[in-house]
């Protein structure tokens, strides 16, 4: 999803930490794209919050996002 929404997806870097009963992923982009992440008052990133806490949800997972630069 993210790399549709940059202009360079080789800039994008993905990080998955798991524990038992979480999952946190950090998604960094390149400089200046971090904006056509988040959206107007953070409306795409939260779709895709949302999106990966139903999936979390499905397999028993707390799941955390977090959009930097």
């Amino acid at each position: 999803i993210v790399s549709e929404l940059v202009d360079d997806p080789t800039q994008i870097d993905i990080t998955v930490g798991y524990t038992p009963n979480s999952c946190s992923i950090e998604v960094s982009v390149g400089q200046d794209e971090l904006g056509k992440v988040i959206g107007k008052k953070g409306s795409i990133a939260e779709s895709i919050r949302t999106m990966l806490k139903a999936v979390g949800k499905k397999n028993n997972l707390r799941v955390n996002v977090v959009f930097s630069e």
